[in-house]
């Protein structure tokens, strides 16, 4: 228990250790103004290496090959940050000589103001912080998945590199050790990550890569200490390595991700593997192209090498996004318009590229300035995109216009309505009212019903339009069967005919409310929607019929509640020899085929281990071992699904408190069991303990297969003679005017079990829930001493 709670609380400090440093150095960098120079020794002179263009050095008129004669007002070669990083960060005053000039020239550092310099440093501080709350959220959320523990520690190493860029830049206490210390150590969890997900690869040339991640780590770690400590110069190398090691991970990820490719279409990895391969392009390849190549092979950057950055963002969502979810879109339709939105921007920033060169707003034509151009107009679609997708929202839901949803949404509406209702009047009013149409007209003809006629509004005060739609039916009910759009001069805008379980129909939907015209493109959604109203209708009036027999049947028999009675105590006596059979099966399993089944797992492992053999019997022997503990584990599980002995041994706390563990562990939710006036040792009758045990199985179930809810509470309370029980979720709940239907239907058969189980130990079963409410199941069962 203590191991568990340790493991537990790592995460929590590591996230608390991120948080705190993170913000430490965010709001250090606002007093610390970026001095952006590099230097290098060159014969006892400190040239400068680099002038970054955004630090205050560049704005000085600092430039490359300048040469810095002193530092806050001491010689350049004996400044601190000189000796130790080869960087000038820090300084207050600068002394400098520009080539080929003989005076030299003293400039004043001066921050930024704060607004300015928030604006530069919030960019990074996010990116680092999406990092750490996509890998503890994706974590918290699958705790017991290996996969989001190893993404909980890569995204933490890549986001504290991140976050400790600008505070590296700065050289502030430590950042540049913890700098490439995390980002060094981040290939290495995502060589770990990719060997495990989407699935488990395990190979040789995984594991010769984490052990070269590896080794490159510690090589850097050793390195960054001898640095720090002023043992060594290798700065550069130090950088160097970092990049190359990073660059290795991604290659060894880029290569499983290509094996995972080829697994075969119906199996799921094969999807996920697209998926992560499109973040990881979009997220790496601006990254090891503007800034990991340069550096290591000593090429110029790019001037704007740092909008590479944001790109990372894509890494992970998308890993946060596929572990999560269980179900995933089709990464083809992703790629298509991933590539479209490239595609255009291509050409887009081309265009714009060559008009402000030949406008002579651009100087020369060099692949940095495209570059920067595409990766801008790429941003600017991407917000275009979300700015417009926000607009469309806002539009919709705007009350100045009447049609607040589309047609697409609207029978996705009805689709959850109609189930619920069964008289034909309120199915078609519940169409007239949600698509805002102004009329629905249907007509069927088979030999059982004859010719039937259902209107709903405005077609009911106008029976002429009726008359003209009916003659327009029986004219082209043969000759057509495809939906259509009606010409204007016609009462109904939209007409679907079809034939089904031998009847012919056809359905007239009337023009929109506010006289809007139909579009071509929602014809289909109408086809589908007259198919499922004829469904309805028919349904609604097989169980009207069957309704008005029972209640005859009802009427005329006075011995119905004596022969109810009766066959409630046959019901019962069912349900109790099916458990005592249940009983007698698990006792049998656990008392013969198991006990075998473990004596032999363990004279196998006695084989294995005391018996000398050679390599061929000893992998013989452990495929045997294996196979054992299969039939141990197979055993056990058909054991606990026909009625788990704790429930018989130690009584109905200990064996509700094991379903609620194993359910987490396999269904991924969250249990919450709440125990009042119930102790571990309370015992009752066996039927009422097998009811109630059953009862809440049975609950639980089905609100992890079916609420899409991801947490569940269970409450068990002792309340005098009576034992209560309650199942409760905030799922989608479903409407309670079904249970009539599912009794007569058939349909959800162990909800209906349970009820007679509870009715017949002289219980009550109340069932509450609404669309998208949530569902309670409560049970009262009588407990007698």
């Amino acid at each position: 228990m203590l191991e568990k709670v340790f493991k537990r609380q790592i995460y929590y400090i590591a996230s608390l250790v991120f948080v705190v440093l993170g913000l430490g150095y965010f709001a250090a960098c606002l007093t610390q103004p970026f001095i952006g120079l590099d230097l290098k020794n060159s014969n006892g002179q400190w040239l400068v290496a680099t002038s970054d263009p955004n630090g205050e050095g560049y704005r000085s008129g600092i430039r490359v090959g300048d040469e810095i004669l002193k530092i806050n007002g001491e010689d350049a070669g004996k400044y601190r940050f000189a000796q130790k990083w080869e960087t000038a960060e820090g300084a207050s005053t600068i002394e400098f000589r520009s080539p080929g000039e003989l005076t030299d020239q003293t400039v004043t550092i001066t921050p930024q103001p704060v607004l300015l310099t928030v604006l530069s440093e919030i960019p990074l501080l996010i990116l680092g912080l999406v990092f750490w709350c996509l890998g503890f959220m994706t974590w918290y959320k699958r705790p017991f998945l290996e996969q989001a523990r190893i993404l909980f520690w890569m995204n933490w190493a890549f986001g504290l590199a991140i976050v400790l860029a600008h505070a590296s830049s700065r050289c502030l206490l430590l950042s540049k050790e913890m700098e490439h210390i995390t980002f060094s150590l981040a290939p290495v969890f995502l060589i770990i990550f990719i060997s495990v997900f989407p699935v488990s690869n395990q190979n040789k040339l995984n594991k010769f890569g984490r052990k070269i991640a590896t080794i490159l780590f510690i090589l850097i770690l050793v390195l960054t200490i001898l640095q720090s400590l002023g043992f060594v110069q290798l700065i550069s190398l130090i950088k160097k390595l970092s990049l190359s090691n990073m660059v290795i991970g991604i290659l060894f990820t880029l290569w499983n991700l290509g094996i995972l490719i080829k697994l075969p279409k119906n199996q799921p990895g094969k999807n996920e593997a697209y998926i992560i391969l499109l973040g990881m392009g979009i997220g790496f390849l601006p990254f090891v192209l503007l800034s990991a190549l340069p550096i290591i092979f000593n090429l110029e950057q790019l001037i704007y090498s740092q909008v590479s950055s944001l790109s990372i963002s894509a890494i992970p969502i998308s890993l946060y996004y596929v572990i999560i979810n269980k179900y995933l879109p089709d990464s083809r339709r992703l790629y298509a318009t991933a590539l479209s939105y490239i595609g255009a921007a291509a050409i887009l920033s081309f265009i714009v590229f060559l008009a402000l060169f030949f406008l002579q707003v651009l100087p020369a034509i060099r692949l940095e300035y495209y570059t920067a151009l595409l990766l801008f107009t790429l941003l600017s679609i991407l917000c275009f995109h979300l700015i417009q997708i926000g607009i469309t929202r806002l539009w919709e839901r705007s009350s100045f216009f009447q049609d607040k949803h589309t047609l697409k949404q609207k029978v996705a509406v009805l689709n959850e309505n109609l189930t619920s209702l069964v008289a034909e009047e309120r199915i078609l009013d519940e169409i007239v009212n949600t698509l805002g149409i102004d009329g629905i007209f249907m007509i069927m003809e088979n030999e059982q019903i004859g010719c039937l006629k259902k209107t709903a509004g405005r077609f009911k005060e106008h029976p002429r339009e009726l008359e003209t739609l009916e003659n327009y039916f029986y004219h082209n009910q043969r000759l057509d069967l495809e939906a259509k759009m009606l010409p204007d001069d016609c009462p109904a805008g939209i007409y679907v005919p079809f034939i089904a379980q031998d009847s012919t129909c056809g359905i007239f939907f009337g023009r929109r409310s506010s006289r809007i015209k139909f579009e071509q493109s929602e014809l289909p959604f109408f086809t589908l929607l007259a198919g499922q109203l004829e469904y309805q209708i028919i349904m609604s009036l097989v169980i009207g019929k069957l309704t008005k027999e029972i209640n005859a049947l009802t009427k005329s028999s006075g011995r119905s509640y004596r022969r109810k009675m009766e066959l409630q105590g046959i019901t019962n006596a069912l349900f109790r020899k099916v458990e005592q059979k249940r009983k007698r099966l698990t006792d049998e399993i656990c008392a013969g085929p198991l006990q075998w089944s473990m004596d032999l797992s363990r004279w196998l492992k006695y084989l294995k281990k005391e018996c000398p053999a050679d390599n061929k019997t000893l992998k013989v022997i452990a495929y045997l071992q294996e196979r054992a503990e299969d039939l141990n584990y197979e055993l056990n599980c058909i054991a606990n699904d026909w009625g788990p002995p704790i429930l018989t041994d130690l009584g109905l706390v200990p064996a509700v408190q094991w379903l609620c563990q194993e359910i987490m562990t396999e269904e991924l939710s969250l249990i919450s069991l709440e125990i009042s006036r119930l102790g571990q040792q309370s015992r009752f009758k066996e039927d009422v303990e097998v009811t109630a045990y059953r009862f809440l199985q049975e609950g639980i179930m089905n609100s992890v297969r079916h609420s899409r809810s991801n947490m569940q509470t269970v409450r068990m309370t002792l309340n005098e003679t009576w034992l209560e029980l309650t199942v409760s979720d905030s799922g989608r709940g479903f409407d309670t005017g079904q249970i009539e239907n599912w009794l007569l239907t058939g349909t959800h058969f162990g909800l209906v079990e349970m009820k007679e189980r509870i009715e017949g130990l002289g219980g009550e079963l109340q069932i509450i829930s609404g669309i998208n409410r949530g569902t309670t199941l409560k049970a009262l069962i009588p407990v007698f001493s």
